[in-house]
């Protein structure tokens, strides 16, 4: 029987041992010996030793690794099929009784691999450890979310369909890189013990706990989901989804997707206001980031200001802070969008110098890679690439919706109406109260007036005006709308509302900084017919 020594460095020793495996086969390897019948899911392997990577690359990663251990292993000791790799209880035995701990020495570059880890080696220290409830975490790090096994009630397939939404939803989150995702096996360790929720948050050093249960009657299932702060237990968050059970992989990604889009959100928010209670000089890089998304996104002149201190603050404390560098090329190009800058040129060269420097830092932040994108398509009027860093970001998270915001805007910039529509619908459905929600209101907007429906476009203006207030330079966008709908008076009224909220606005400041989009030439030209009429504007998207 081959031997897979666990205790001290990793080792294999027996007939047919090879004399060299890679890190991965060897994590591999030790993480199937501890599993229930030495066996794992395949997507769960694939998370677990490249979590780093996007979906598709973790699977073909694995692929090529399974490939590899076949070929240097005994024959049979290692099965896989398209759902389940395992090892041959007859074939490989474990040791845990060499000196040193739990895989002394090893390390891996995936974060799930290190959680499971960690949680592998807690287990062996002596005794057991006082539980004592959860407090913050390092302020320089991202917050930490455990996904617990859901409750089961109703038919007996039920803890198949409970075990794999959760397994969906622990993947789709792990993909946000706004929080850290503890492994799903550290948060089945837990299963059937303690499920206080500070308890839990305590022993797996997490700050939220997201818990759910599913009740299945007949072909009709309900999926209830709430996100909990752990020191408290205060829920932050819950919803239930109703479906049919049709096709229950097509299930488990429908209900994967919203609850990871609407998760997202409301654990920023509670970042936010985490964030808050602590003094402006006393927070770091990532607390001031945080503090300046609602002035960001209130979409205000003045607010645009207040948050771009808030990131250049936090690029004191971390010069290279990819996060902050994004968002404030992203602040930036609302200044020139906009029309709220009163130079035609230091905003957008601000912004083009950010998108350099941010470009090599952000990696695979996926939240980062759109701030980049939305500055590239609004102050550098380059929207093949902003239409490449926004694919790149949906890619590595398909599940972020103010991605599908951007790709919406995208698509109206290159005068695909009926794709911006879907991508706007796809934005809400992940986060139906997101506060850029007033924003896909005026893309649906844009689209339908590219469309030639401009009684829609007129609504759907208005509406985001009525959702989103402060945002006075879609007046612009209601102006232009009219005008062409034929409805002159009501038009110049909305004219008015525009001049008297961009008092400074010039006709070369309207050239210099409104992008460069020619999706819609005849509004374009509408907007130019102001400046005959005595009245000035602001920007869009």
């Amino acid at each position: 029987m081959l031997t897979i020594h666990l205790n001290g460095p990793f080792r294999l020793s027996g007939p047919g041992a090879p004399d060299q495996l890679s890190r991965r086969g060897q994590a591999m390897m030790a993480y199937l010996s501890r599993q229930p019948e030495m066996r794992a899911e395949r997507a769960a392997l694939a998370d677990l030793l490249w979590s780093d990577r996007a979906e598709e690359q973790a699977r073909a990663s694995l692929r090529q690794e399974l490939s590899v251990l076949r070929r240097v292993l005994p024959e049979g000791l290692l099965a896989a099929d398209r759902q389940i790799v395992r090892l041959d209880l007859r074939k490989v035995g474990t040791d845990l009784s060499g000196g040193g701990r739990f895989l002394e020495g090893f390390d891996l570059a995936s974060e799930a691999f290190e959680d499971w880890l960690r949680q592998e080696r807690s287990a062996q220290d002596a005794g057991p450890q006082p539980v004592h409830p959860a407090g913050p975490p390092p302020r320089d790090s991202r917050p930490g979310l455990a996904v617990m096994p859901f409750q089961s009630y109703g038919a007996p397939d039920d803890e198949m369909l409970a075990v794999g939404v959760v397994e969906d939803i622990t993947s789709a989150l792990s993909r946000v890189r706004e929080f850290h995702i503890v492994a799903r096996q550290s948060a089945f360790g837990l299963r059937g013990g303690d499920r206080d929720v500070a308890s839990v948050g305590a022993r797996l050093g997490v700050d939220y706990v997201v818990e759910g249960s599913v009740r299945q009657q007949g072909q009709r299932v309900r999926i209830s989901v709430h996100l909990a702060a752990a020191r408290d237990g205060r829920t932050i968050w819950a919803e239930h989804f109703d479906d049919r059970i049709d096709d229950l992989f097509d299930l488990q990604d429908r209900i994967a997707a919203l609850v990871a889009g609407q998760i997202a959100p409301h654990l920023r928010a509670a970042e936010i206001a985490r964030a808050r209670r602590r003094a402006p000089e006393e927070r770091t890089a990532y607390e001031l980031t945080l503090s300046a998304l609602p002035h960001f996104w209130s979409h205000r002149p003045e607010e645009n200001l207040k948050a771009m201190r808030f990131l250049s603050r936090a690029l004191e404390h971390a010069p290279d802070y990819a996060p902050a560098m994004a968002y404030k090329a992203w602040c930036h190009a609302h200044q020139c969008c906009y029309l709220w800058s009163e130079d035609g040129h230091s905003d957008r060269d601000a912004a083009l110098d950010l998108i350099e420097r941010a470009r090599p830092l952000v990696q695979n932040d996926a939240a980062s890679l759109v701030a980049l994108g939305a500055t590239c398509s609004m102050a550098a009027n380059d929207f093949e690439q902003a239409a490449a860093l926004v694919d790149r970001a949906l890619l590595l998270d398909p599940n972020n919706a103010w991605g599908w915001l951007r790709r919406g805007w995208n698509s109206v910039y290159k005068g695909d109406a009926a794709q911006a529509l879907r991508d706007f619908d796809q934005c809400e459905r992940l986060s139906p109260l997101d506060p850029f929600h007033f924003n896909v209101l005026f893309g649906r907007s844009a689209a339908m007036r590219n469309l030639g429906r401009f009684d829609e476009a007129v609504a759907l203006v208005k509406q985001g005006l009525r959702a989103g207030p402060g945002a006075t330079w879609a007046y612009r966008m209601l102006y232009g709308t009219l005008w062409l709908a034929g409805r002159r008076d009501e038009a110049m009224e909305a004219a008015r509302m525009w001049k008297g909220s961009n008092p400074h606005l010039t006709p070369e400041l309207m050239a210099a900084l409104l992008p460069k989009w020619s999706h819609d030439p005849e509004y374009f030209r509408a907007l130019q017919m102001l400046w005959t009429l005595e009245t000035c504007g602001g920007g869009e998207g």
